[in-house]
């Protein structure tokens, strides 16, 4: 937000591209579940047609 003579102008914040967020973040300890080891089966699906 900036004033220019009798006028506020209002501007948008630019915002980080999607790709930079990664590496704004701190590593973690958790460990990651192995999916193929209790797969999900999938769920019945009822299609209208």
């Amino acid at each position: 937000m900036r004033k220019e003579g009798d006028r506020l102008v209002i501007e948008p914040v630019r915002k980080e591209r999607l790709l930079a967020l990664p590496a704004t973040l701190e590593p973690t300890e958790a460990p990651f579940p192995n999916v193929d080891e209790h797969p999900v089966p999938p769920d019945d699906v009822e299609l209208c047609g």
